[in-house]
């Protein structure tokens, strides 16, 4: 069942209208590249697909911990992708677009440890824990 939270369906909606614009984008940039095309462009669309709507829906909190850098960890990963793409369109490769993968990567893992810290009353975020007397 999906939460009933509108900031969280529209935090999802936001996310599904940036995996749109990147299909979009690849679907334009690869019709412009005579036939050429790549993997990471072509699949760009999935991160704030998966990562941002299908997350923000299955958690059901608008700002949960750690959805700053989740948030920028998806980011990192859509942009990396895009920008890994067009230069194998391009025809070249370079190896600092690695970068963006292992940001991504770590930021999404700090924000996933955040949430489950905060889920597990670890850390002193969680705002509905009663203070202790």
């Amino acid at each position: 069942m999906l939460p009933s939270s509108d900031n969280c369906r529209r935090t999802a909606l936001w996310y599904m209208a940036a995996a749109i614009f990147c299909a979009l984008f690849a679907w334009i940039y690869e019709h412009y590249s005579h036939g050429v095309w790549s993997y990471p462009m072509v699949f760009a669309f999935i991160y704030p697909l998966a990562g941002g709507a299908l997350c923000s829906l299955v958690i059901g909190k608008a700002n949960p911990p750690g959805a700053v850098f989740w948030r920028s960890g998806i980011a990192a990963l859509t942009v990396g992708s895009l920008f890994r793409g067009a230069l194998e369109i391009y025809g070249t490769t370079h190896r600092l677009t690695a970068l963006y993968t292992f940001a991504g990567i770590a930021l999404c893992a700090v924000g996933a440890i955040q949430f489950v810290f905060d889920v597990l009353h670890v850390s002193g975020y969680n705002k509905n824990r009663r203070p202790s007397d």
